[in-house]
């Protein structure tokens, strides 16, 4: 099979295949073929790439399968060889009509953020690797806009109070948050409306805050995702939130919902609540926001309280998270062939393949389109 792997566009740093991935996709009989400087802001040059065995060129209108980070612009998709493959994040929910002329195009497509969340497929689960990186970086960036050191100092001046940081969200991206801010010297607390959250934030050294509700116990999804809460129990949340925010110094959200508005939890009386230097750094800027006052991309800043909009942290670590991305793909790419003879052979009843596919053979597979 020819396989291509673009160079990502915009401000996107990622590439969605490594020289390390690209010499296994060979040696299991593949051709691959990488755009010029695809990987050139991640730390891979083309060099790198034909010392494995890659040929360096557009091989768009050629390729049997596409590899990439983030979704195709349409004159990308026009490019595409009828009946190909795209495999990539496609954020389906927000480009349905991206996805519609991926269809008619007659090309099979995989969603790899639609990943789901079992056993056999925690090696593939994109979503895990890179908010994994996120939340690493969120802290950083939020420690370096906050003007006060993170760790307790005790200097002959005077002892410095250690920085306070509240984490909304203990997904993936959300622990290592903590972890980061732990290990940084901060005094951490953090808030999920999972239950079986509170033992991982706990172990990390955090404090859990939630209300006390019987709600708890049927909060999250089979995919280990948070449901969406009563309105009754988003008050009492609410009214504990404020209590605690406004004696915190910064704030890290990243609470999602997939498919949905990312869930507010910092209103702007919230913000106003808190002291001036304060930082709220808001992952799920992109979705929405967990703060009303959010805009992606932009730092907006309310009585002395700097809110930033992040946008894709993970891109900003682009060689660790190309690596880890690349290992995704290819552990997926592992069970679409034969392990024999090299062969494509999809199981179009397994439970990976049904939660990822979106499109075959010219018509919508996945239960949300069809």
């Amino acid at each position: 099979m020819k396989i291509f792997i673009p160079k990502e566009i915009n401000n996107e740093n990622r590439v969605a295949a490594t020289p390390d991935s690209v010499k296994k996709f060979i040696s299991m009989g593949h051709d691959v073929t990488i755009e010029p400087s695809a990987g050139s802001r991640s730390n891979f040059d083309d060099n790198m790439y034909k010392e494995v065995g890659a040929s360096i060129s557009d091989g768009s209108s050629s390729a049997d399968i596409i590899l990439k980070v983030g979704k195709p612009l349409s004159s990308e998709v026009a490019k595409y060889k009828d009946g190909s493959m795209l495999i990539a994040m496609l954020d389906p929910y927000n480009n349905r009509e991206l996805i519609d002329e991926l269809r008619i195009k007659n090309i099979t497509t995989f969603a790899m953020e639609w990943m789901p969340r079992i056993t056999r497929a925690q090696s593939m689960d994109v979503l895990s690797s890179q908010s994994n990186l996120s939340g690493y970086k969120a802290v950083i960036e939020a420690s370096s806009n906050f003007n006060k050191a993170m760790p307790m100092m005790m200097t002959a001046a005077g002892t410095i109070a250690p920085a306070k940081v509240m984490v909304f969200g203990a997904g993936v991206a959300g622990l290592q948050a903590i972890a980061t801010a732990k290990r940084l010297g901060a005094v951490v607390s953090a808030t999920d409306v999972r239950l079986a959250a509170k033992e991982q934030v706990e172990s990390l050294g955090g404090k859990f805050v939630i209300v006390e509700s019987d709600e708890l116990k049927d909060a999250e999804t089979a995919g280990g995702y948070a449901k969406e809460m009563s309105e009754d129990f988003k008050k009492q949340q609410a009214e504990l939130i404020a209590s605690t925010l406004s004696n915190q110094d910064i704030a890290i959200c990243t609470a999602l919902i997939p498919g949905k508005k990312a869930p507010t939890l910092i209103t702007e009386a919230n913000v106003k609540s808190m002291k001036p230097g304060s930082v709220i750094m808001d992952l799920a800027a992109q979705s929405g926001g967990n703060c009303e006052l959010s805009k992606p991309g932009e730092t907006v800043v309310v009585n002395g309280v700097s809110i930033i909009g992040a946008t894709d942290f993970a891109s900003d670590i682009s060689q660790d998270a190309s690596s880890l991305y690349s290992k995704n793909l290819l552990n997926f790419m592992s069970i679409l062939f034969d392990s024999e003879t090299n062969d494509l052979n999809i199981d179009w009843e397994d439970e990976i393949i049904v939660n990822t596919a979106l499109t075959k053979d010219g018509a919508f597979i996945h239960k949300e389109f069809i």
